[in-house]
């Protein structure tokens, strides 16, 4: 008997700002044997990336020699991508492939040219709960937020008065880092229209991960599978590991933010999110 071809499926991206719990929903999407998601495969690429965070691509932009203006001196970049492309689109009802990334807000009307059937899940945090934790790491610094994310930010909400240059630093940077959450959901969302998505709000897989998963599994059609939930279900028990490790209990997860950030700190997170 000839055995059945595979039929194709789309592939998908997992869309999130930084420490919002993509490491976990990478780990839970890796426990089901029907998907694979790549971890970042883009941020890799990290010193053409960082500099051009929240850069604007259209789907104008793209184009089939060179892919974006961009990439027009970098042909190392543009053979991996085309390459990644040419990876994804062997997605099929056996092996769905996708990657979770942090460096698309702005770049997914360019994305789209680039990938047309891609699907997109969009993974939302509590921004309290972002700031927090972005505020524990180095990634302010890394990703020079104060470089690229005020300017982003102004365009988009020019009303809004940014902190003095003598606030407490501490305030400055939840200030930024708040501004990153507002631009980068709102980038995103003025572009999900264009494609098949979905969004997940991490509070929801925390505190009952079923029918999350059931709805991804769904979105992504693939047959349910106890996998994932029983990897859940496992890194939930506990907290335990360095900054970026996917074992998290679901009150730290949601609640440590209350305990981090000082009243100031929450204040002006509040005065940016009520501007966006």
């Amino acid at each position: 008997m000839t055995p059945t071809a595979a039929a194709p499926r789309a592939p998908f991206l997992v869309m999130a700002h930084h420490r919002s719990g993509s490491n976990f929903l990478n780990d839970l999407l890796q426990a089901h044997p029907q998907l694979e998601c790549l971890n970042e495969p883009l941020s890799m690429h990290t010193d053409f990336f960082r500099c051009r965070d929240l850069e604007l691509w259209r789907g104008g932009d793209y184009e089939p020699g060179h892919l974006h203006p961009s990439l027009a001196a970098d042909p190392q970049l543009r053979e991996f991508l085309v390459d990644f492309r040419d990876y994804l689109l062997q997605s099929n009802d056996r092996r769905v492939v996708g990657f979770k990334e942090t460096v698309l807000f702005g770049k997914l009307g360019w994305i789209k040219a680039f990938l047309p059937p891609l699907k997109v899940l969009l993974l939302v945090r509590d921004p309290y709960a972002v700031v927090s934790s972005v505020l524990r790491t180095r990634l302010l610094p890394f990703w020079n937020y104060a470089r690229f994310v005020p300017p982003a930010f102004a365009a988009l909400h020019p009303g809004y008065r940014c902190q003095g240059a003598s606030a407490d630093p501490g305030v400055q940077a939840a200030e930024v880092v708040a501004m990153s959450v507002a631009v980068r959901h709102d980038l995103a969302r003025r572009s999900l229209g264009q494609f098949d998505h979905l969004e997940v709000r991490l509070a929801d897989l925390m505190r009952d991960p079923e029918p999350v998963l059931s709805a991804i599994a769904g979105f992504l059609e693939v047959e349910p599978d106890g996998s994932p939930l029983a990897f859940a279900r496992h890194r939930q028990a506990e907290t335990r590991g360095g900054l970026f490790s996917s074992f998290r209990a679901a009150d730290d997860v949601e609640n440590t933010w209350r305990r981090d950030l000082a009243p100031e700190q929450v204040r002006v997170v509040s005065d940016v999110l009520s501007c966006a």
